[in-house]
């Protein structure tokens, strides 16, 4: 049986245990409403399936309804579990510049390991300073300045030996002109300096491997616990365990493909050469 199928009987078990309480208690649908502070069409819902009740709503309800004490902790806990699971599946979407990197920030801080998986940009962490307010040039001047301020404190967790960083970018994402040759220079530079770090990791998917599997974008995973998207009007953040796990195997694949070390190092040469040729 699927998580969503367990899911399913189990908020028709509540909801259909709830009803029968209330049939049993020999009170109408009216009269429990009133009783326990919630309209009649809300526990009509909650009674047929169609709205998951909170937990202060079926405390209410078992106890104004009589419920055994088995009983009540039963349905308590099943409502409990039900809202975890909710949560659980739950993608948040966070807008603003400011907002996504602080959301990421507080993300960021709890994770050992960090993944980030980059199709055409080059990591925020990894991003030189004219890069960067390249890539924040639409934002409104206050909130650039917070956003910048936010990634200059998330950087400092690459001096932090205890934590590694996994950085897998595809070639567009070195080739993708934020700006004049110069700027393109820089920023693969300063991916050049990132190697040195010994708790960075950078690999590079090359235009010519052979991938099979389809990216449609790039994403951010946390301790194979929380993935983060960005998209254009903000960042969703993902918890659901099968769909990390998803990620996560998408992810390794493209891992596989990529270059890495010295062939890293050999791309990043070549194209660094390439921006420095005249036009």
């Amino acid at each position: 049986m699927t998580a969503p199928e367990r899911s399913r009987l189990a908020r028709e078990r509540l909801s259909r245990e709830l009803r029968r309480l209330r049939t049993e208690a020999r009170m109408t649908g009216t009269a429990t409403a009133r009783a326990t502070g919630m309209s009649q069409s809300k526990l009509s819902k909650i009674e047929n399936g169609m709205l998951l009740p909170s937990i202060a709503d079926v405390e209410r309800l078992v106890t104004e309804l009589a419920a055994t004490r088995e009983t009540r902790v039963e349905l308590v806990e099943l409502a409990r579990l039900l809202h975890a699971e909710a949560e659980s599946r739950r993608v948040v979407l966070h807008r603003g510049a400011h907002r996504h990197q602080q959301t990421v920030s507080r993300i960021e801080a709890r994770a050992t390991t960090s993944r980030f998986l980059h199709l055409n940009l080059v990591p925020a962490l990894l991003q030189s300073e004219s890069y960067l307010r390249v890539v924040l040039a639409t934002t409104p001047r206050q909130e650039q300045e917070t956003a910048i301020a936010s990634l200059r404190n998330r950087r400092a967790r690459l001096d932090d030996p205890s934590r590694q960083f996994v950085f897998l970018l595809s070639e567009s994402a070195l080739r993708w002109r934020m700006g004049p040759a110069q700027l393109m220079r820089e920023q693969i530079d300063h991916l050049s300096e990132a190697l040195l770090r010994p708790n960075v990791r950078l690999g590079v998917v090359p235009w010519a491997a052979e991938i099979g599997v389809a990216a449609l974008h790039g994403f951010q995973i946390y301790d194979e616990q929380v993935v983060t998207v960005s998209v254009l009007t903000g960042s969703a953040t993902i918890t659901d365990p099968a769909d990390v796990r998803e990620y996560l195997g998408l992810f390794s694949r493209l891992d596989r493909v990529a270059l890495h070390g010295d062939g890293v190092r050999e791309l990043l040469g070549r194209i660094s050469d390439e921006y420095r040729r005249p036009s």
